[in-house]
Parts: structure tokens; sequence; C-alpha cells
């Protein structure tokens, strides 16, 4: 019967060591998959401007927005940028202020350099502004990045 212990004690050290070595595995990838990281940058600007339109004229107007930021341990960085006036994905509008429900389409195209800084480029072509509502019009963009 010392046998039938000895095995059982074998056993279950065996089950107790398998047990360590995937905890230590599971813990090792977990502290790398937390160690990639990244951070916007602080003191990143907050304003983009199209300027002053004028519908009379026949030009695209532009804003660029440049905003850093930095990862860690070969983290990859994924961007999704949102407008709150969006009637879809990448569907971009600027809402007139005084009237609501009037809206001018624009486009944003982005250029990343990875790890260091993504640019945001805005366009207004004249086709969107040129019979548009007379007033100021806003969106706010908000960029999300995942690493």
């Amino acid at each position: 019967m010392s046998y039938a212990g000895d095995n059982r004690r074998r056993i279950a050290c065996a089950r107790s060591a398998l047990l360590r070595v995937l905890a230590v595995l599971a813990l090792s990838w977990a502290a790398t998959a937390s160690a990639q990281t990244c951070i916007f940058n602080p003191g990143q600007p907050n304003v983009a401007s199209f300027g002053s339109i004028d519908p009379s004229l026949n030009s695209t107007y532009t804003f660029t927005l440049t905003i850093n930021y930095k990862c860690t341990a070969s983290a990859e960085a994924f961007f999704t940028i949102t407008g709150a006036n969006d009637t879809g994905a990448g569907a971009y509008r600027l809402r007139n202020l005084a009237q609501p429900a009037q809206y001018m389409a624009y486009s944003i195209s982005t250029l990343n350099v990875p790890g260091t800084k993504i640019t945001l480029v805005g366009q207004l072509v004249a086709a969107n502004y040129r019979d548009a509502y007379v007033g100021s019009y806003s969106d706010t963009i908000s960029v999300l990045m995942l690493p």
C-alpha cells in the first residue's frame, strides 16, 4: 500500500508543478501584454479650424492637427476618430451653431508615424459649403488610441 500512496504523491507533485509552470507562463504573458502601452503626450493642441469660409470661392479649405504620442514595448497604436455630428464611420459633419439642423460635410485623412505622432488632415470642399446656411459651424472630434 505504500506504493499507491507514493504514486498519489508523485501525481499530486506533478500536477502542482504543471500548474505552477502554467501560472508562470500566464503571468509572464499578462505582464508582457500589459507592459505594451501607448499614451498621448501632455500639452497637445486641441483646436483645429478651417478658418473663414468664402462661399464665392471654389477652394478646398483644410486644417492640420498633429498629435504626439509614445508607445512602449513595441506596442502598435490603433486609432479611431469620431465626430460629434457623424452620420457613420468617416462621415464627418460640421453643425451650424444657430441652425442645428444645418450641416457641412468634410473629410479627415491621417498620416501616422508609428510610435511617435499622428497628423489629422481635414478637408472641406466647395461642393459642401457653397450652398450652406450662413453662420458659424462646429464639430468635436474624439481620437481614441489603443495599443
